[in-house]
């Protein structure tokens, strides 16, 4: 992970097309301001998230249609919630 560190009114570059500025220091909260392609999807990380746990419940209810859909969801819940309560000692371990 690239850390850098700006002031307010001072930007980023990412590309060819992308800019981003601190518009903003308020406390703990900065505000930014993104200039980039409309075409480009921009979301914010707890949103992408969500979506890309919908696409994976989706993929996967579409996968066994003879299974009952809430059990597929129950084993599916059950499979990431392993997944996630392994990661941290992977993590710590990369340490």
């Amino acid at each position: 992970m690239l850390v850098l560190t700006r002031k307010v009114d001072e930007s980023i570059t990412i590309g060819d097309s992308i800019v981003i500025t601190v518009l903003a220091i308020e406390g703990e909260r900065v505000k930014i301001g993104i200039n980039a392609p409309r075409d480009l999807v921009i979301l914010r990380q707890e949103v992408f998230q969500a979506v890309q746990d919908q696409v994976k419940i989706q993929e996967h209810l579409s996968k066994d249609t003879e299974a009952h859909p809430l059990e597929q969801l129950r084993k599916l819940l059950a499979e990431e919630s392993e997944k996630e309560s392994e990661e941290p000692t992977k993590r710590e371990d990369a340490g």
